[in-house]
């Protein structure tokens, strides 16, 4: 984490122990582009940004059920992370909405 913020560090954190929370036994791999979260297939991948965490959930388009729609379809462009949905953060506002979501893709 050489060269972020406490802040964005801390909204790491924040998430990974959020997540950790959700699985027994959940494996962290640090990778170039992003951190995955995985069991035995990546569940949800961190990539960590200037000034925020962007969270990737490892679904496919159309399997995520997301009712109030914050999450971003990104099957038809580039991206870093596993999966098809994208959600950037800068807070802990949703957190437990975005747990709900990641849940999904156990």
């Amino acid at each position: 984490m050489a060269g972020k913020s406490d802040t964005v560090v801390e909204l790491y954190e924040r998430f990974k122990n959020a997540i950790l929370n959700l699985v027994p036994d959940l494996g962290i791999e640090f990778r170039k582009l992003y951190i995955a979260f995985k069991k035995t297939k990546n569940i949800t991948d961190i990539v960590i940004y200037k000034n925020g965490i962007k969270i990737f959930i490892n679904l496919k388009s159309g399997e995520l059920d997301d009712p109030k729609k914050i999450m971003r379809d990104v099957s038809s462009i580039g991206h870093w992370g596993n999966g098809d949905y994208e959600i950037l953060v800068k807070d802990t506002k949703n957190l437990e909405y975005i747990m709900s979501l990641i849940k999904q893709a156990l």
